[in-house]
């Protein structure tokens, strides 16, 4: 090691025993560790977190996070750390699933700050980057000799990708910019044309995220800051529990479930900082490709007529009712009903209608309880294809409801 080298080694392990320790708190496979990087459009930092699971309380909490602007890396309350780092953004620094903080030098070096922050020089050159797992957490790098794992610098995959966390170099007029307020809150802030449209501000434990526009709480359960975002149509995406959900632009009453497989992993972003994939533990998803998966709930109440068969489909849900007949016996879902049956429909979503041997009953659709209402042979039916009126024996309409 050169002389310049070893001080700067010297300097780092000399500020970090005068720090204080952080120690982070092994998570369970169900509620893994996440790292989350971000370019704080405020203060210029690049910003490193990591994120780890409470099982006591049940949530995530930030456990280290580190800042850096250019060559300088710095603890997050302001304690310089390295001077040679090989640039900002999580290419040159980020965490590994058991939290140490790794940071590439600019003459290729790679240096560990574990969880009690002693220091490491892992090594002296060769490093290009740093490569990343799903929950956006370092797993191998890349060096000039090829990709090898973090942990025991075995060979492992190359990794073609190099989309982590760039910094953007020129603000696009339509762009999402992200910076903590003197809350410790994150905001995100989406504008077009260079104007403000919408702010979105996630509370400093992580847990609730605001629409500061529309002053509407769109969640008290967010897993974490990283875990929302804007696509560039102005949507806003959140996880919370176990569900990936999607707040229109304007509809911010009512949240879309988005229909994946696999859990949800984390949001990719282009160069505007709007969300432009969604990665699961089976798949990565484009906006365009997300489907909510509540498409097939009904948007009102009606029935489909076919041959021997009528489907009642009821608002605001995803299952149906089906009659149908066979020699003349009448079946709800498959079970038995009546018999000697001519005729049959749905009134609603509460009650079915059928004729026999001349006599019109209705009957509850949960219990099947029937009930005589009169004599007749015709169902009339309205343009959603449920009973609305009978005709009588003596030729009279009678609605029915």
């Amino acid at each position: 090691m050169n002389m310049k080298r070893f001080l700067s080694a010297l300097v780092l392990l000399v500020i970090f025993a005068t720090t204080n320790v952080t120690t982070v708190n092994a998570a369970s496979s169900a509620n893994v560790p996440y790292g989350y990087t971000y370019d704080d459009a405020a203060t210029y930092k690049t910003v490193y977190r990591f994120y780890d699971f409470s099982s006591s309380r049940n949530t995530y909490f930030l456990a280290r996070e580190f800042y850096s602007k250019g060559s300088y890396v710095y603890t997050s309350s302001g304690v310089l750390v390295s001077n040679q780092s090989a640039g900002a953004g999580s290419k040159f620094q980020g965490y590994d699933e058991s939290g140490n903080f790794f940071i590439v030098g600019v003459n290729g070096s790679l240096s560990k700050l574990d969880t009690t922050n002693k220091v490491t020089v892992l090594l002296e050159s060769g490093v290009i980057k740093l490569n990343y797992n799903e929950d956006e957490l370092a797993y191998s790098i890349t060096t000039i000799s090829g990709t090898v794992y973090l942990s025991n610098f075995k060979p492992a995959p190359e990794v073609d990708n190099d989309d982590y966390n760039e910094t953007i170099v020129s603000k696009p007029s339509n762009r999402v910019e992200i910076y903590t307020n003197s809350a410790k809150e994150l905001v995100y802030d989406a504008y077009a044309s260079n104007k403000l449209k919408s702010r979105i501000v996630v509370s400093a434990n992580g847990s609730k995220v605001l629409n500061a526009t529309a002053k509407v709480r769109l969640t008290d359960t967010l897993k974490g800051a990283k875990f929302v975002g804007f696509d560039s149509s102005y949507n806003v995406y959140l996880y919370e529990g176990s569900s990936l959900y999607r707040f229109k632009n304007g509809s911010w009453f009512s949240a879309q479930k988005m229909q994946l497989s696999g859990t949800y992993k984390s949001f990719k972003k282009d160069d505007a900082g709007f969300i432009s994939q969604v990665v699961t533990s089976k798949n990565t998803y484009t906006i365009k490709q997300l489907t909510v998966s509540g498409k097939w709930k009904a948007k009102r109440t009606y029935a489909v007529h076919k041959a021997n068969y009528i489907t009642m489909y009821v608002k605001g849900k995803t299952t149906s009712y089906t009659l149908s007949t066979s020699k003349g016996v009448l079946k709800l879902n498959g079970k038995k009903v009546a018999s000697g049956v001519s005729k049959y429909g749905f009134i609603g979503a509460k009650k079915l209608i059928y004729v026999k041997k001349g006599k019109i009953y209705t009957a509850n659709i949960k219990n099947l309880k029937k009930q005589k209402i009169c004599n007749g042979k015709t169902l009339k039916t309205n343009s959603v294809g449920l009973v609305t009126k009978v005709i009588t024996s003596a030729g009279k309409s009678q609605k029915i409801s």
